[in-house]
């Protein structure tokens, strides 16, 4: 029997990914720093995940907060507004944990599913 949501066998896992993949990003970036909502984004682009909707950030921001993952305080600047000031709770880093290991099993399916792609790919070049 098919799960319809996902179109897979009901049960398989296969290491799927992440449901939000933003969280995940967020929270490893909150692991060393504190930082404002404008830094994630930009930190964000650099390490390649294009153009990133603010947004999605702030949204997923005040849901990882909502779940205890993440705090944020207000720090006042000595031009302009205050901004948020996000930070990593020990709940966060635990959750972190659950993603990085989930990522891992999805890597793994990737890699198998390339290495088999390359194999095919190979033989059917041949002559």
């Amino acid at each position: 029997m098919r799960n319809e949501s996902t179109d897979a066998p009901e049960g398989a896992d296969l290491g799927r990914m992440p449901k939000n993949f933003l969280a995940s990003w967020l929270l490893l970036l909150l692991r060393n720093w504190s930082a404002h909502g404008y830094q994630l984004i930009q930190t964000l682009m650099v390490m390649g995940l294009g153009a990133v909707d603010p947004a999605s950030v702030y949204r997923t921001l005040r849901q990882l907060e909502q779940e205890g993952y993440i705090t944020s305080t207000w720090d006042p600047q000595d031009s302009g507004a205050a901004r948020r000031m996000y930070s990593l709770t020990d709940a966060g880093e635990a959750y972190l944990s659950v993603w990085a290991k989930q990522l891992e099993q999805y890597q793994t399916v990737l890699t198998r599913f390339f290495d088999l792609y390359t194999t095919q790919k190979k033989e059917q070049e041949q002559p």
